[in-house]
C-alpha cells in the first residue's frame, strides 16, 4: 500500500516544484552526455547517471529466476511510434526515451489492437483480441472472471498500484482487478503556470500530478517488491509549457510538443528510480494504448478508424541493466504479446486463454520460431451510442499486406512494404490475398471470450458521463 505522511508529502511537493527544471534538466543532460559517451565522442566526460550494470540481450534469460526484480509500466495514452525521436523522428520529442532506448529494446513494429482506449486497454491486460474481450462499447466491463496482471504478480507477493488519469480505464469498468492500490493521482499538485487549456477537451490536472505520486510510491515501497502502473494523459490532451513548446503551433505540432513534455516527466520518474537506487532491479516499460491522426485518412484525433497512424505503436523495454548497444526488433509484436511476455521475464505464467505469446524466444534467439506474422486491430464505431447496432470495423495484417473491413464501405488492401501510410489501395491487384484476408477476417469475428456471457454492461451515470465527455469523446447514455 501506498504509505506516505501527508505532511512529508505536501512539503516533498513544494521542494520538488520548486526543483523541477533543474532535477529533469539534470537527467537529461547527462543522458544526453551518456549517449556521446556511447557514441566514441571524446568532448564529454561527464559520467553518466545511469547506475545500471553492463548487460547483453542473453542476461534477459536470467530474470525470471530474480527474487528482487519489480516492473515499472508506464502507458502514454494516444503516442504514435513514427513522432518519437527514439523511433528516427527528426524532430527531437523524446530525448529521454532515446537513450533508454539505446540502452534497452525498442520493438520496431509494433501494433495496438484498436485506435480507442477501452478496447486498446482490454486487450492489452488480458491478452485477448478484442473479439474475446467482448470490451467493444462504453458500457462495456472487463469480465470479472478475466485474470489480469496485477491479480498473478499480488498472488506472487508483489505490491500493486496503478494510477491513472483516463476515465475509460477507472475501476467501474473493471481495470482495477488484482491491484492494492488503483487511484487517480490527487489534483493540481502542479503550479499554476502549468494549467494551460488543452486543445481536445479538458480534465482536471496533469501528468505531473501522476509523476509526484508516483515518486510518492517508490519512495514508500522501495523496500518490497512492486508492480506500478502509470497512465499518462497529457499528450492526448496535447499540454506542454513554454519551454517544451519548441516546434511551433500548428495542431500537429502542438502534439509533438506535448510529446517532448511527457517526456521530460518520464525523465523525473527515472531519475526518481535511479536516486532510489531502485534501477538496477526494475524492469521499465513503455507502451501506449493508440496513435493519433491527423488528416491522414480524412480524420483527426482517434477512435474513428484503424489505420496505421492510429494503430502503430510505441513498445520499450528497460531492463535492470543497461546494454551497448541497444537493440532494435524489427518483428511484428502486439498488445497481446505484452504481458506473456513481462510476465515469463517475471517469473510468472500467463492464462492459458491468452491470444497472444512471450516474445522471449524471439529476443534470445532471434527467430520468430511458432509466432505467426499478423496483427488484428478492432474499432467498433457504434463504441458511443447505445441504440445502434454493431458497427466494426477490422484490420488483418499478414506479412506486408494489411486488409481494412469496414461494413460501411469495400474491403481495402495495402502493401506496407511500398506504402507504410496506406494511401493507395491494392485491393484491385491482389484479389487472392483480399479473399484469404478476409476470410481471416470473419473466422476473427465470429470467435467468442472465453467467459460466458462475454463482457458485462453498466449504465453510466450522468456524472461518469461528464468525465468522459472531457476527454473529448461524443458518448451517449
Amino acid at each position: 500500500m501506498i504509505r506516505a505522511n501527508e505532511a512529508r508529502h505536501s512539503a516533498g511537493r513544494r521542494n520538488r516544484a520548486e526543483g523541477r527544471h533543474a532535477f529533469v534538466s539534470g537527467f537529461v543532460g547527462l543522458v544526453a552526455a551518456a549517449i556521446l559517451t556511447s557514441c566514441g565522442s571524446e568532448t564529454s566526460q561527464v559520467e553518466s547517471p545511469d547506475r545500471r550494470p553492463l548487460g547483453r540481450l542473453e542476461d534477459l534469460a536470467t530474470l525470471p529466476a530474480r527474487d528482487d526484480l519489480n516492473l515499472l509500466f508506464i502507458l502514454v495514452d494516444t503516442l504514435r511510434s513514427d513522432r518519437m525521436s527514439a523511433y528516427g523522428y527528426e524532430r527531437e520529442t523524446t530525448p529521454t526515451l532515446r537513450y533508454l532506448a539505446s540502452t534497452g529494446i525498442r520493438f520496431d513494429a509494433h501494433w495496438a489492437q484498436s485506435s480507442w482506449t477501452k478496447t486498446s486497454m482490454a486487450s492489452l491486460w488480458t491478452s485477448l483480441y478484442p473479439v474475446r474481450t467482448d470490451v467493444l462499447d462504453h458500457r462495456d466491463v472487463v469480465a470479472p472472471d478475466a485474470v489480469l496482471p496485477a491479480e498473478i504478480l499480488s498472488e506472487a507477493g508483489f505490491v500493486t498500484a496503478g494510477i491513472w488519469r483516463n476515465g475509460w480505464v477507472a475501476p467501474n469498468f473493471g481495470f482495477s482487478q488484482g491491484f492494492d492500490v488503483y487511484l487517480a493521482p490527487p489534483r493540481n499538485q502542479a503550479p499554476a503556470t502549468l494549467r494551460q487549456v488543452p486543445r481536445a477537451g479538458r480534465i482536471d490536472g496533469t501528468d505531473i500530478d501522476l509523476v509526484y505520486s508516483a515518486t510518492e510510491f517508490l519512495r514508500a515501497n522501495g523496500d518490497r517488491r512492486f508492480f506500478l502502473y502509470l497512465h499518462m494523459m497529457d499528450v492526448h490532451q496535447y499540454i506542454t509549457t513554454p519551454d517544451n513548446a519548441l516546434f511551433g503551433s500548428t495542431y500537429s505540432d502542438a502534439y509533438d510538443n506535448s510529446i517532448r513534455w511527457v517526456d521530460e516527466q518520464i525523465g523525473m520518474i527515472m531519475t526518481e528510480l535511479h536516486a532510489l537506487g531502485l534501477a538496477d532491479r526494475t524492469l521499465v516499460v513503455l507502451a501506449s494504448d493508440h496513435g493519433e491522426a491527423f488528416g491522414e485518412h480524412g480524420a483527426e484525433g482517434h477512435a474513428r478508424d484503424v489505420h496505421t497512424e492510429v494503430v502503430r505503436t510505441p513498445l520499450l523495454l528497460i531492463p535492470p541493466f543497461r546494454m551497448s548497444p541497444g537493440i532494435a526488433v524489427p518483428a511484428s509484436s502486439e498488445h497481446v504479446d505484452i504481458w506473456p511476455t513481462l510476465l515469463e521475464l517475471m517469473g510468472q505464467s500467463a492464462p492459458d486463454y491468452a491470444d497472444g505469446q512471450s516474445l522471449l524466444p524471439l529476443l534470445l534467439e532471434r527467430d520468430r520460431g511458432e509466432l505467426e506474422d499478423v496483427s488484428v486491430a478492432h474499432l467498433d464505431r457504434a463504441w458511443g451510442r447505445s441504440e445502434k447496432e454493431a458497427n466494426p470495423v477490422v484490420a488483418i495484417r499478414e506479412g506486408n499486406f494489411r486488409l481494412v473491413h469496414d461494413s460501411e464501405s469495400p474491403d481495402r488492401l495495402f502493401n506496407l512494404q511500398v506504402d507504410p501510410g496506406e494511401m493507395n489501395d491494392v485491393a484491385g491487384s491482389f484479389r487472392g490475398i483480399v479473399n484469404t484476408l478476409r476470410t481471416h477476417v470473419d473466422r476473427y469475428l465470429q470467435q467468442t471470450s472465453p467467459w460466458e456471457g462475454g463482457a458485462p454492461e453498466i449504465e453510466l451515470d450522468e456524472m461518469h458521463l461528464r468525465q468522459l465527455r472531457a476527454l473529448g469523446y461524443s458518448v451517449e447514455k
